[in-house]
């Protein structure tokens, strides 16, 4: 059963309650009145029967005659002379009161009463005393009071609960449709997701509670529609990667080809050209893996299965040994490295290959991105509050600070000026150092400081040897 029809059987259900509670009380109060205003109330036509009695006369003692004009008003007539009955047409209902009325104390004059439920009138008329009667106590009730009272009531009473019901049904029906109306709008966006339509927001009007959900579910689509976007960018990005690699590996792999080639064709025909084939088939071989070994890399860290080892070591002498091992390379590319580690331990717990790559990716960001020569680079560790900090500045133009926010966002690589001009570029490498120092518990923010500094947080361990 629909709501809408649920709502309008309750709210038909309890207004009948509640008219039929109303019905009960007053009628309780209206049968319980009624012996009491059936004794008090004479009879219409009292006045009628006493102009009867008044032109009587009782000298002609024609009592069947008298009777007869009686009866057209519903009245009997009784008449008594020194207490005995001489004549009397009464019911069985009105013979209780015969004794009441023979004590009655009667004077010239015509009186009229009422008495156990009977409408009397009494005319003294010499020895006889004349009765006109009429009604009983039953009779009251039923005849003075029902009929004239209770068709009325009953007629009022139902119109009363046609009214009632029709503003019932009118007014549950008003308020129905406003507690509905916005649940169908949010029954149909809910459809129009399911089809993967997010371009259209659910329009209520109004303060109550349904603005309030609807505004959630209309926050909810601009998040979802704008997850797609950067779904749709990342996916994008993810095949471009993929094809890029796939590029780049068909042209070492055709000079391995051709080299061995030569070899085996005897192109090669003297031992120098030999060995000037076997070293380049060999360095091709050597770049050949190196794109495997990204694009494996690559693999893993979409799929959470990035492995990492972690072992006890000093953050700065990790850092010294890094410098050791780049120093040739820095000068071949016109870098300066410098380095500054308080004197003090700097326990870490790490992966000494993913923090390697961290610190390179970094340089060749700063090499790839920094757009100034000569290149310098500064390299600060120092322990603040519980944290091993370890900054990374270089010396080049930096980034806009509209961009800033973005630049750990997988496969990012800023403007399309600086995406064309460096298009070797995968937008993985802050990727990955922000992914790699949160794998370790840390933390990485960046920020302009006459060029590009990227400020990196790891949890300090505990003072012992370190490698």
């Amino acid at each position: 059963m629909k709501t809408i029809n649920r709502i309008l059987i309750s709210s038909v259900f309890f207004a009948l309650i509640s008219i039929a509670s109303i019905m009960c009380v007053m009628s309780i109060i209206f049968f319980s009145l009624v012996p009491e205003y059936g004794k008090e109330m004479l009879d219409k036509d009292v006045f009628n029967a006493e102009e009867i009695l008044s032109s009587f006369d009782a000298a002609d003692t024609e009592w069947s005659v008298l009777s007869s004009d009686l009866n057209l008003y519903g009245y009997n007539l009784l008449v008594t002379s020194s207490n005995h009955v001489v004549f009397s047409d009464l019911e069985n209902t009105q013979t209780k009161v015969i004794e009441s009325l023979k004590e009655m104390n009667l004077h010239e004059n015509i009186l009229a009463g009422k008495t156990n439920g009977v409408t009397f009138v009494v005319k003294p008329a010499g020895v006889y005393s004349i009765f006109a009667l009429k009604g009983a106590v039953d009779d009251v009730k039923l005849t003075g009071m029902l009929t004239g009272f209770l068709p009325v009531y009953i007629i009022v009473s139902f119109a009363a609960i046609s009214v009632v019901l029709l503003l019932s049904l009118f007014f549950t029906r008003q308020m129905a449709w406003r507690v509905l109306r916005p649940l169908k709008a949010l029954s149909n966006g809910a459809k129009r997701i399911e089809i993967g339509d997010l371009s259209e927001p659910i329009v209520h009007k109004g303060k109550d509670e349904f603005a309030e959900v609807a505004a959630a579910f209309n926050h909810m689509q601009e998040s979802l529609l704008e997850e797609r976007r950067k779904n749709a960018a990342y996916e994008k990005a993810r095949t471009d990667l993929i094809a890029g690699i796939s590029h780049d590996l068909r042209t070492p792999l055709t000079s391995v080809k051709g080299y061995v080639k030569g070899l085996r064709d005897g192109v090669a025909n003297t031992p120098e050209k030999q060995e000037q084939y076997l070293s380049i088939a060999y360095q091709k071989a050597c770049d050949i893996d190196m794109l495997l070994q990204r694009l494996l890399f690559f693999s893993n860290l979409e799929t959470g299965n990035l492995p990492m080892t972690f072992e006890n070591h000093d953050l700065g002498n990790f850092l010294m040994r890094f410098a050791d091992d780049m120093c040739d390379e820095f000068e071949n590319n016109n870098i300066t490295l410098n380095t500054d580690i308080t004197s003090v331990p700097h326990p870490v717990k790490i992966d000494a290959g993913q923090m390697r790559r961290v610190l390179l990716n970094l340089t060749e960001n700063a090499v790839r991105y920094a757009e100034t020569k000569p290149l310098s680079i500064t390299i600060t560790i120092w322990r603040e509050r519980g944290m091993e900090h370890l900054q990374f500045s270089d010396n080049g133009q930096g980034v806009p600070e509209s961009q800033l926010p973005y630049i750990f966002e997988r496969f990012w690589r800023g403007d399309e000026a600086r995406s064309t001009k460096n298009n070797d570029g995968s937008g993985l490498g802050l990727y990955i150092v922000k992914y790699i120092i949160e794998a370790h518990e840390g933390f990485v923010t960046a920020k302009n400081d006459n060029g590009l500094s990227i400020e990196m947080r790891l949890p300090c361990e505990k003072e012992e040897t370190y490698e």
